[in-house]
């Protein structure tokens, strides 16, 4: 189930162009799923944090989908349009909101190609002290 909507993800992008968000929020919903079960293994992202995360990654996919401009001119009809796909997640002003959301650094570690992963460092039960 969708955490975002439409109404939210065209806030966010200043759009009235009328073309469908279902689709970026059903990727952005996948992405925020894989994020809750791979690296939020310690609940830190509370259910308010993971619909704007989700909203801010629909309005990411959304701009690759339909590029948002940078500039533009009208006598002339030039465009520069925002980012370029090589930089994943960080090439939309949306998708560098969302990595700022997750406090777990996973998207931000996904986005540059690393992996994230946890590992205890303490001692095993069996030599533990127990106070």
């Amino acid at each position: 189930m969708a955490r975002a909507t439409d109404a939210d993800v065209r806030a966010i992008l200043d759009d009235a162009s009328g073309i469908s968000t279902s689709v970026p929020i059903r990727a952005a919903g996948t992405l925020v799923d894989w994020l809750t079960t791979t690296c939020d293994n310690a609940s830190l992202l509370t259910t308010a944090q993971l619909k704007e995360i989700e909203t801010w990654l629909a309005a990411h996919f959304y701009a690759h989908a339909d590029p948002q401009f940078a500039a533009k001119a009208t006598g002339g009809a030039n465009a520069t349009f925002q980012g370029q796909t090589a930089m994943n997640l960080s090439s939309t002003t949306w998708g560098q909101t969302a990595m700022m959301l997750d406090v777990t650094g996973c998207l931000s570690a996904r986005s540059k190609g690393g992996n994230v992963g946890m590992a205890w460092l303490g001692k095993p039960p069996s030599r533990q002290i127990d106070y």
